[in-house]
């Protein structure tokens, strides 16, 4: 049976054409198991299918730079490069020497201040005493009550100035975030800094993230891929491991050169080494473009160049054979299109279909 020039239309259920729809994002087409020949002699063509790999490279999560809050000498560094912050976080000194001095100043002058206060206080008390036996003037009261008013008001200036000073002290502390890598190191001990100079870098390894680039269609299938059983998957070929991911962000703005989407996927499975540059490919399940549909090769019938497909409920159509594929287990699989024929049409399967 040859066949024939033009084909009539033939109507599909909606419910079987959604169906198809849903599987083309969400399920690998080698494990769908209508696709291939039953025990009636057909086969229901389901869309065909092509991976596209993008490949990106692991980076920290985030980065924060070291910045130095005061001027001064450096006095020690606690890190190097690659290496990772500690519990107390303090990744440099400065040189406190003159803060400590001014600081203990204060508290020499805070000591003699309460020892004037003690007296004050006393003093305040005989002239309350001499004035009600009318043996001293009330301005002798009044001016010993301002002088202890006085000494007061002053002994609190010098607690602020003490706070002023320790909060000195703290910023003579480059500090750093616990967990953290020192991925740069621009200080040594001995070297002056300035207040706002940046002194080196740490970023957060303790996640992985991979930036990707992915057009409008691209980004829809993902995100199909996203909420189905398997997830997003990638694939660390250096490793020769699969780790499971997840999107992290993805960026509200839109470049208009690429006409791309950028987005990070953050990796949630176990690695090893955690560091940035490792190589994550991508797999994307993506329609052929045009409608083409994937059929076991026994369904697609060929002479002299040319294949046609038989539908069940319907006449022959010529198709264009665009690829093979290959299930594990050995199937033979054919990519084709036509104006005739859809996702969802069955299909007569005959054994002496196209072979390899």
């Amino acid at each position: 049976m040859t066949p024939s020039s033009s084909t009539p239309a033939r109507t599909l259920c909606k419910a079987l054409g959604l169906a198809a729809s849903l599987w083309l994002l969400g399920v690998q087409p080698a494990s769908h198991p209508a696709a291939r020949a039953d025990e009636g002699g057909y086969a229901l063509a389901e869309p065909a299918i092509r991976e596209v790999v993008l490949t990106g490279f692991t980076r920290a999560i985030a980065h924060r730079p070291l910045v130095a809050e005061s001027e001064g000498r450096v006095e020690s560094v606690a890190y190097d490069v690659g290496e990772r912050i500690g519990e107390d976080a303090i990744f440099a000194r400065l040189d406190e020497t003159f803060t400590r001095l001014e600081l203990e100043d204060i508290l020499v002058q805070q000591d003699r201040l309460r020892s004037q206060i003690r007296f004050d206080e006393r003093e305040v008390g005989r002239y309350a005493t001499l004035a009600r036996e009318n043996n001293a003037a009330a301005t002798q009261l009044d001016t010993a009550e301002q002088t202890l008013q006085n000494d007061r008001h002053a002994l609190r200036a010098l607690a602020v100035q003490q706070r002023v000073l320790e909060e000195r002290l703290r910023r003579k502390q480059i500090m750093g975030q616990t967990g953290w890598r020192v991925t740069s190191r621009g200080v040594e001990p001995g070297q002056w800094v300035r207040a706002g100079e940046q002194v080196g870098e740490l970023a957060d390894f303790r996640t992985l993230i991979v930036p990707f680039a992915l057009t409008p269609e691209q980004y829809a299938a993902l995100s199909l891929a996203a909420r189905g059983t398997d997830g997003i998957v990638l694939t660390l070929p250096d490793q020769e491991i699969r780790v499971k991911a997840s999107v992290y962000r993805v960026n509200p703005g839109f470049d208009p050169v690429t006409r791309k989407i950028a987005l990070d996927l953050r990796l949630d499975g176990p690695i090893e080494p955690r560091r940035g540059g490792l190589r994550a490919r991508l797999s994307i399940p993506m329609p052929e473009r045009g409608g083409a549909v994937r059929l076991p090769a026994a369904a697609v019938r060929h002479s002299y160049e040319e294949y046609w497909v038989e539908p069940v409920d319907g006449e022959p159509v010529r198709v264009l054979l665009l690829g093979r594929d290959q299930d594990p287990d050995g199937t033979q699989w054919l990519r084709v299109s036509g104006p005739g024929i859809q996702a969802g049409d069955r299909v007569r399967v005959e054994h002496d279909g196209v072979s390899e």
